[in-house]
C-alpha cells in the first residue's frame, strides 16, 4: 500500500491499531532530517501500542538471540530486501527506491511515498507539522502566522523544528503563538550569519569567528544547521544530485567531500548528536558549550584529516 500524503499515511496506521500492523514499512522523503523525523515519529506510535518494541539500527538487528525481544528494525532502501522474523517489524527508508525493491515487498508493505511531493505540496506539510509541533506545546499556531514562519527561516524542516520549539518556550503562558514572536525570536539577518557559521565549521570555507551567545537556543539552531549541512556531504559523496545548489557552492562542497569520503560526515553527524543531547541538558554557559564544541569538531577534523592522508 503506497500512500502519498502523512495524512493518510497516519489514517491507516490508526486504524490498522493496535492488531493489524504491517510486517514492513517504507519511507520516502528526499530529506535526510525528514526521513530520520517520519521514521522515529512512526516508531514511537508503534512503541505506544507495544511498550516493550525495541529499536535497532542495520542489519545485526535482525539476527535473533536466545532471548530475542519483539523489535523495530530500520534499514537504508539500498541496503536490500531482508525477510523479518515473527519478532520483527522492518522499517526501510531512503530518497526513492527502485521498482524492483517496491515490488519485492509490495505485498506487505505500508509506504509513505514523498518522492514526487510538489513544492506547495510540502510547504502544506511542514506547516501541518508545525502546528501539531505547538499543540504538543500546548499552544496553538494558526495558517497566517505558521506562512510568517516559513517565509522567514524558508523551508528547511530541522530549521523550522527548532525554532517552532523555541516560540513555543517563547510564548510561555500564552495559548497562541502570535507573528509578533517571530519577529522577537527569529531575526532573517542572524538566521543567515548563523548558516555562514555552520558552513564554516563543516566545510572549513572561512576563519570560524568566535560566538558570544545569551541563550542555548543559539547553540541548538547552530547545532541543528551544522546538521543540515553535514547531510548534505553524505548526500554528495553519495553522488546523489544536488540541484539546488548553486554553482560556486559545488565547487566548494565536491572537492571537500572527494578529498574526506563519507565515513568523515557519518563521524561528525554521531557528533553532532552528541552535542545536542549535551547542549539540552547542561548547565554550562552557552558560549562556553559552544566553544567546547568547536573545539572537540577541530579536534576530532585534525586526527582524521590527518590519518585519510597517511
Amino acid at each position: 500500500m503506497k500512500l502519498k500524503s502523512v495524512a493518510a499515511f497516519e489514517k491507516q496506521l490508526r486504524e490498522a491499531a493496535p492488531l493489524h500492523f504491517s510486517s514492513v514499512y517504507l519511507i520516502l522523503v528526499a530529506d535526510p532530517f525528514e526521513r530520520k523525523f517520519y521514521v522515529n515519529k512512526l516508531y514511537q506510535f508503534l512503541l505506544h501500542y507495544k511498550p516493550k518494541l525495541g529499536f535497532k539500527n542495520g542489519e545485526e538487528g535482525l539476527e535473533l538471540g536466545l532471548f530475542s525481544q519483539e523489535r523495530v528494525v530500520h534499514l537504508e532502501v539500498e541496503k536490500g530486501v531482508k525477510i523479518p522474523s515473527k519478532d520483527v517489524i522492518l522499517i526501510y527508508s531512503g530518497e526513492k527506491c527502485s521498482s524492483l525493491f517496491y515490488e519485492a515487498i509490495e505485498r506487505d508493505v505500508v509506504c509513505l511515498d514523498l518522492s514526487l511531493e510538489k513544492p506547495w505540496e510540502k510547504k502544506e506539510r511542514l506547516i501541518e507539522e508545525l502546528q501539531k509541533i505547538a499543540r504538543q506545546g500546548q499552544k496553538t499556531l494558526s495558517l497566517q502566522v505558521a506562512n510568517k514562519l516559513l517565509e522567514q527561516v524558508g523551508n528547511d524542516f530541522s530549521t523550522l523544528k527548532n525554532e517552532i520549539e523555541k516560540l513555543v518556550l517563547f510564548a510561555s503562558e500564552r495559548k497562541a503563538i502570535e507573528e509578533k514572536d517571530i519577529e522577537e525570536v527569529t531575526k532573517t539577518e542572524k538566521e543567515v550569519t548563523l548558516w555562514q557559521v555552520a558552513e564554516a565549521l563543516v566545510w572549513k570555507t572561512r576563519l570560524l569567528p568566535r560566538q558570544e551567545f545569551k541563550d542555548f537556543s543559539d547553540v541548538l539552531a547552530l547545532i541543528a544547521l551544522a546538521r543540515h549541512h553535514i547531510y548534505l556531504g553524505i548526500q554528495i559523496c553519495r553522488g546523489t544530485e544536488m540541484p539546488n545548489l548553486r554553482k560556486n557552492q559545488m565547487e566548494i562542497y565536491l572537492p571537500f567531500c572527494q578529498k574526506v569520503g563519507s565515513h568523515y560526515f557519518v563521524e561528525r553527524l554521531l557528533f553532532l548528536f552528541e552535542w545536542e543531547l549535551k547542549a539540552k541538558s547542561s548547565s554550562f554557559d552557552p558560549t562556553l558549550l559552544w566553544d567546547l564544541l568547536v573545539i572537540n569538531y577541530d579536534t576530532l577534523s585534525t586526527t582524521k584529516l590527518t590519518t585519510s592522508r597517511s
